[in-house]
Order: C-alpha cells, then sequence, then structure tokens
C-alpha cells in the first residue's frame, strides 16, 4: 500500500523530497522515537511516551489458502479447522502479527506455525505454493483474489479488524511537507 501512496505523492508534489523506509511497527516506531524518521505509516498498535499516534484508517486481515488448498472449498471455517492447517505468519513485531495473534486468542498455543516470514509477499507465495494458510491485509491480498491464485477463507467467528496509524514525534517540529505528506494520506483513496 506504501509504495503506490509514494509514487502518487511524489506525482503530485514533486518539488517535496520523499524516502521510504518499509519495516514492521516495532522498527518504524524505533526509528520515529529516534529522530531517524519524520512520519511513520503504521499497521500495529504502538505505546511510547515520545510519540504521537493518531489513527488514520481501518483495515482488515483475511485468512486465505492456495486454490488447491483442502480448505479452499470450505464455505466457512471452524476453529477446528483452524487447529488442523499449518500456518505461515509475520513476524514478532509486525502489526500484521500482532492483529493475528490477537484474533486468533485462545487457540495460539495450538496453532502450527510452519514458517514465519517478514515480508507480505514471501507469505503470498509460501501459500500460493501450498505451504499453509496465511493471514495478512485484505489491501495486499486484492490482485491475487482477482486472478484466483489464492483464496479468502471466511472465519466470520473471529475479529480480524486493525487500524492503521501515522507515528509522529512529540518533540519534533513538522514542515510543510510533512503537514502536505498527512493530508495526502488522509485524502488518499487506497
Amino acid at each position: 500500500m506504501a509504495v503506490p501512496l509514494v509514487a502518487r505523492f511524489m506525482r503530485a508534489h514533486p518539488a517535496i523530497g520523499l524516502s521510504l523506509e518499509i519495516a514492521n511497527t516495532e522498527q518504524i516506531s524505533r526509528q520515529v522515537a529516534n529522530f531517524e524518521l519524520d512520519v511513520g505509516l503504521v499497521e500495529g498498535e504502538v505505546d511510547h511516551p515520545d510519540l504521537e499516534t493518531t489513527p488514520w484508517r481501518d483495515d482488515q486481515l483475511v485468512v486465505f489458502c492456495g486454490a488447491r488448498h483442502p480448505l479452499a472449498r470450505k464455505r466457512v471455517l471452524t476453529d477446528r479447522d483452524l487447529l488442523s492447517a499449518d500456518w505461515i505468519v509475520r513476524e514478532r513485531g509486525s502489526g500484521t502479527r500482532q492483529a493475528f495473534d490477537r484474533a486468533m486468542r485462545g487457540l495460539l498455543p495450538q496453532l502450527r506455525v510452519a514458517l514465519t516470514l517478514g515480508q507480505t509477499e514471501a507469505i503470498k507465495r509460501a501459500v500460493e505454493a501450498g505451504l499453509g494458510l496465511g493471514c495478512v491485509s485484505r489491501i495486499a491480498l486484492e490482485d491475487a483474489f482477482e486472478r484466483s491464485a489464492l483464496k479468502p477463507c471466511r472465519v466470520p467467528h473471529r475479529d480480524f479488524r486493525r487500524q492503521f496509524h501515522f507515528l509522529l514525534h512529540k518533540q519534533k517540529q513538522r514542515g510543510p511537507g510533512v503537514e502536505r505528506w498527512l493530508s495526502f494520506c488522509r485524502d488518499a483513496r487506497v
């Protein structure tokens, strides 16, 4: 989501210098706290005394599987289904992992985590290869769902909602470029 947003901003505001750092929530919050980044866009919850956390937009994780996975034919997955599957998940410290763990509360000790990866695209490829189920942002899956490379799995009894946030250091002055970026993000349709 961040790369297309940055590209649109750069085309709309070519005079404003912008750089992009892609990392998990824990790493981005540390960089904002250390004045290494002006703004963080994160998917996880952050509780840091020096950081201002502002809600940006709602998101939802989706459990998904490969098109040929046995669970792809089920209309709704039960907790028994979730426990019977191998899982490909994000690393600890990521907002996706934080939301996944919260949604799977009560099942976590019994879940069979086959692989932990640090990139959403790597999880999608591993799931597409048949290594297990995954759970990432719906935004990241739309194209794969349209191509039928991956299949969404309905798990209505689990709450996969989350929120993206802006992170800013409370002691850092916000210049016009930062304000323009924040305004652009708020108005953007992702």
